[in-house]
C-alpha cells in the first residue's frame, strides 16, 4: 500500500466492528444499513488489493464518487483519483462545510451556516449553496438555499428564514441556476419524496397542523391538497410523525403518547386507503407492499388494502435491500442477519455474521466486513448475493475495528487509524 502525503495506516488491533452511522444526503436522512453474512468459500485470488491511504482527523469530511475522492480538509477540499492517489486538483473551501454533493457534473457544498430551531428542535440549517466544478475544481456558482433533492439537471432547494422555518422551495436548473418553479412553504415541517427510476417525482410538504400537499417535481404542480391526522411534535414527550412516499402511496406514521398509527394515502390525490393501529415501529416499502418493523416482529402489508401479507414474530431491525429483498436482524444474535423475499416472507439462504458496507447504489450484491480468527488481526472482505443469499469471501485487509466504510463500483472506502483508505475489491 502507497501512502500520500504524511505516512502509512497502521493497523489497531481490537475486537468486533462498530457500526458508526453515516451522515445523511440532503434529508436525511438516511438511512442506516447494517448488514451480515457468513463466510464460507476460500477468497478469490486477487480480488482485494489495497491502493493507497491519506491522513485525516475527525474534522474532516470525504465524499466517495465513482472514480475520485473529495476530501474536505483543513479549509481545503482535495479531489484524489481512486485507482491510483493522485490528486486531481485542490482548491480553498474556507467558506463552507465539509460535506459535498456530487450533482452531476457539479459538487454542491453548504455554506453560511446558522442555527435556528425546526419541528420542536434546535439545530443547523445553511443559508446557501456553493458549486464547484467536479473535474477542475472551479467555482461556478453560488445560491441561496440547501438542497434538498437532485434530478440529472435540477436541484431543489429550500430556503429557510432567520430563524431555521422554512420559507420556500425552489426548482432551479443546475446549469445557470434559473428557477423552474418556486413554492410557499411557510409552515412546513416534514417532506419526502417519491422517487423513480429517473429520480424524483414528486414532493410532498405537511404542515405542523397536518396540512398536505404533492406537487410535481419537474414543474412544482400541484396533484392534491389535504388535511391528514397528524401529530404536533413534542419530542420531548416523545410524540413525532414519519412521512414515506413509495411508489404510488404516501406513508404516515403517527407516533403520539401512548398510541401509534400507520395511515396509508394514494399519493396522486391523497384519498385515505387503510390504517393500522399499535404500529410503534416504523414503516419503509418492501418490494410492492409496506414492511412495518416493530416489538411484536417484521409484518408486511398489501399497500393498497392493507391486507397482512406474512409476519417474522421476534424480528429485530430490519431494512429493504434492491427490489424484492428484506435484511433483518436476528434476534438475540449480536452481528448475524438474514435476508427475507419481499414478496412470501420466506428467508433466502442462511444466516451470516459481519456487518455490511454501506453503498448507495446496491445492485446485486452487498459487502460484507468481519474480523478474521486465523489469522487474527486482519478484516476479511465477502460478497454477499442478494439473489441465492450466499456470500463469497473475497479477501482480507487490516482490521477494522470501526465499521466508517462505504463503497462505490469496485472500491471500499475506510476511515481507519487517523487516516482515509482506498481498496479496490472484486477485480
Amino acid at each position: 500500500m502507497s501512502t500520500i502525503e504524511l505516512g502509512e495506516i497502521s493497523p489497531e488491533p481490537g475486537g468486533e466492528l462498530d457500526h458508526v452511522p453515516w451522515r445523511r444526503l440532503g434529508l436525511a436522512a438516511s438511512l442506516l444499513f447494517c448488514l451480515i453474512c457468513a463466510a464460507s468459500t476460500r477468497p478469490m485470488p486477487n480480488a482485494v488489493r489495497p491502493l493507497w491511504s491519506v491522513p485525516t482527523s475527525d474534522a474532516d469530511s470525504t465524499t466517495l464518487g465513482p472514480e475520485t475522492l473529495y476530501l474536505h480538509h483543513g479549509g481545503e477540499l482535495t479531489a484524489y483519483d481512486l485507482a491510483t492517489g493522485a490528486v486531481r486538483w485542490r482548491t480553498e473551501a474556507k467558506d463552507t462545510l465539509g460535506y459535498a454533493q456530487l450533482a452531476g457534473s457539479l459538487l454542491l457544498l453548504p455554506a453560511d451556516p446558522q442555527m435556528g430551531r425546526q419541528d420542536g428542535l434546535y439545530g443547523q440549517f445553511i443559508r446557501s449553496t456553493v458549486a464547484l466544478s467536479a473535474a477542475t475544481g472551479e467555482w461556478l456558482w453560488t445560491a441561496p438555499g440547501e438542497p434538498m433533492a437532485l434530478s440529472d439537471d435540477t436541484v431543489l432547494m429550500a430556503d429557510y428564514t432567520g430563524t431555521g422555518a422554512f420559507a420556500r422551495l425552489r426548482l432551479i436548473r443546475l446549469g445557470d441556476r434559473g428557477t423552474v418553479w418556486q413554492h410557499d412553504a411557510t409552515g412546513v415541517i416534514s417532506f419526502a419524496f417519491a422517487i423513480g427510476p429517473d429520480g424524483p417525482t414528486r414532493v410532498v410538504t405537511v404542515t405542523d397542523d397536518g396540512l398536505a400537499e404533492v406537487l410535481r417535481f419537474a414543474d412544482g404542480g400541484r396533484l392534491a391538497r389535504a388535511r391528514l391526522p397528524w401529530a404536533r411534535a413534542k419530542p420531548e414527550q416523545g410524540q413525532y410523525n414519519d412521512l414515506a412516499a413509495s411508489g404510488n402511496h404516501l406513508v404516515v406514521n403517527r407516533n403520539e403518547q401512548g398510541h401509534a398509527e400507520l395511515s396509508v394515502y394514494r399519493l396522486d390525490t391523497l384519498a385515505f386507503l387503510w390504517r393500522a393501529d399499535g404500529t410503534d415501529g416504523y414503516a419503509f416499502p418492501c418490494g410492492s407492499g409496506i414492511c412495518l418493523n416493530n416489538q411484536q416482529g417484521l409484518t408486511a402489508y398489501d399497500a393498497d388494502t392493507g391486507r397482512q401479507r406474512w409476519h417474522v414474530p421476534g424480528s429485530g431491525n430490519g431494512w429493504a435491500a434492491g427490489d424484492d429483498r428484506v435484511v433483518v436482524d436476528e434476534p438475540g444474535e449480536v452481528g448475524e442477519q438474514y435476508l427475507i423475499d419481499a414478496g412470501t416472507g420466506a428467508r433466502v439462504g442462511e444466516n451470516s455474521p459481519g456487518e455490511t458496507v454501506w453503498n448507495t447504489e446496491p445492485d446485486e450484491a452487498l459487502l460484507v466486513l468481519k474480523p478474521t480468527e486465523t489469522p487474527s488481526g486482519r478484516t476479511s472482505i465477502a460478497r454477499w448475493d442478494l439473489v441465492t443469499g450466499r456470500r463469497e469471501v473475497l479477501g482480507s485487509i487490516d482490521r477494522i475495528t470501526v465499521n466508517r466504510c462505504q463503497a462505490v463500483a469496485h472500491y471500499l472506502g475506510c476511515y481507519q487509524n487517523d487516516a482515509y483508505s482506498v481498496t479496490a475489491v472484486g477485480r
